[in-house]
């Protein structure tokens, strides 16, 4: 038995530079040592040094000793000590998630939905679990919870479900937990049901808003806003932008991203290249960020749109209400010159950063003078959809179908309507095809429409 204690497992030889070549060892507790020990060399700032790593039974110091011989095979990192392990927590590991976000780049709106799933479904589990113990129960425990809390679509039990495995694989990366250790394993969700032929995230089509909906909330959100309460004029363009989501398919943050110089009026398109962001915290700035997917894209405008927003454009260029198409094409040509010098390259002008208090948006509160924030014009665009219930039932909107659908409509009215090809409706919303189809086509509805109407002779 050696100073150290009884020796009970070493080792191959290992050559760090030295002038002797070395081993690491596993030794019982014996004498002043209570606790098992593996000792070994880590390679550190000042060269190879000597440390060791503690644990109460042997079985839990044979896998230690296991992990050392194997990272120092690799030359990977080895078993950090007890007090740094005892660190790095669950909640350690989430505000890691959150700050590996970050650094991807990832939209404002997704890391707030991260960081809230973090903050109430799964720190109350994992917060104080350190990450080398995180196991199956504790995943599972994180699912029960939030069900518990209301939480019954299986598509946000997934999205909770993908931040643990967002979170085991950073772990695995950053060495926090063993590889060959699956918190995940074994944890299943219940399968949706779907109907046949339909994708994930179909929309059927009673939630698809029609054209005359459409219409009608445009047409009484303009009356609103020019003879309504005072207050309801706070947004006197909000027909003309619930005609832009309704009939070029923008998101509502793409609609308040707007400015005088993404409309082509001499090419019948808009550019869809910034959407307004609004951070859900109280003190957070809203600003123009990148589009979704990062996809800047072109939709087409129907020329009555684009009526509607000239003499604004022009407005915004400091022209008469009545100028000419021409006119505010020459305006918008020099701007966009102008901001694609500065970008560096004047076939992307978008890129070049403005401050909100001097853009030239299309859609603005009248009290700021910037794009509305989404409380007022929520609350804006409920009141208008109220006002119509009552005074025009046959066109009022429909309760269940949210504004955010106005978009559903456009992909409808490009297919549908004017007869183009899905490959085309999704380059004009800036999704991918599989995202549209997914969306928008059910197999087999048509087959079954006419085999119905065959068995009508039957």
């Amino acid at each position: 038995m050696s100073k150290a204690g009884t020796r009970i497992a070493i080792g191959r030889a290992r050559d760090s530079g030295g002038q002797r070549s070395w081993r690491a060892a596993l030794y019982a507790p014996a004498g002043r040592y209570s606790l098992y020990r593996v000792t070994f060399k880590e390679q550190t700032d000042e060269g190879w040094t000597w440390t060791a790593r503690t644990a109460p039974t042997e079985a839990e110091a044979r896998r230690i000793f296991g992990q050392v011989e194997k990272a120092l095979d690799a030359m990977v990192a080895t078993p950090v000590r007890a007090s740094v392990q005892r660190g790095r927590t669950g909640k350690a590991l989430a505000e890691a998630y959150l700050a590996d976000s970050r650094a991807q780049a990832k939209a404002v709106r997704t890391i707030e939905q991260r960081e809230n799933r973090l903050r109430r479904h799964i720190e109350p589990v994992l917060g104080d679990v350190p990450v080398a113990q995180w196991r199956l129960a504790h995943s599972r425990k994180v699912i029960d919870g939030a069900k518990a809390r209301g939480v019954k679509s299986v598509g946000r039990l997934a999205d909770i479900r993908q931040d643990l495995a967002a979170m085991r694989k950073l772990a695995w990366r950053e060495g926090w937990l063993p590889r060959d250790v699956d918190p995940l394993d074994g944890l299943t969700l219940p399968r949706p049901q779907t109907l046949q032929g339909a994708g994930r995230g179909y929309v059927p089509p009673d939630l698809r808003p029609s054209r005359r909906h459409v219409d009608a909330m445009a047409a009484a959100a303009e009356h609103l806003s020019q003879h309504g309460p005072e207050e309801l004029r706070r947004l006197p363009l909000l027909g003309t932008q619930i005609r832009v989501a309704g009939y070029a398919g923008l998101r509502l943050g793409e609609q308040l991203g707007l400015r005088a110089i993404d409309v082509f009026f001499d090419r019948g398109v808009v550019s869809v290249n910034g959407s307004w962001t609004q951070p859900r915290l109280a003190d957070a700035k809203a600003f123009r960020g990148p589009v979704k997917n990062g996809l800047v894209h072109e939709a087409p405008l129907p020329a009555s749109l684009r009526a509607q927003l000239l003499p604004r454009c022009a407005h915004l260029f400091g022209l008469p209400s009545d100028a000419s198409v021409e006119q505010v094409t020459k305006a918008q040509t020099e701007e966009r010159v102008r901001r694609g010098r500065l970008a560096g390259s004047l076939e992307r002008w978008w890129e070049n950063e403005v401050p909100p208090e001097d853009e030239l948006w299309l859609f603005v509160d009248t009290d700021t003078g910037l794009p509305p924030r989404s409380e007022l014009f929520n609350d804006r665009w409920h009141r208008v959809r109220r006002w119509l219930a009552t005074h025009d039932k046959d066109k009022a909107w429909p309760k269940h179908v949210v504004y955010r659908n106005l978009r559903h409509h456009a992909a409808g009215f490009w297919h549908d309507e004017l007869g183009r090809d899905w490959a085309d409706v999704a380059a004009w919303l800036g999704d991918k095809l599989a995202t549209v189809l997914d969306h928008y086509v059910r197999s087999g509805v048509d087959a079954l429409a006419d085999v119905t109407a065959a068995l009508e002779d039957y």
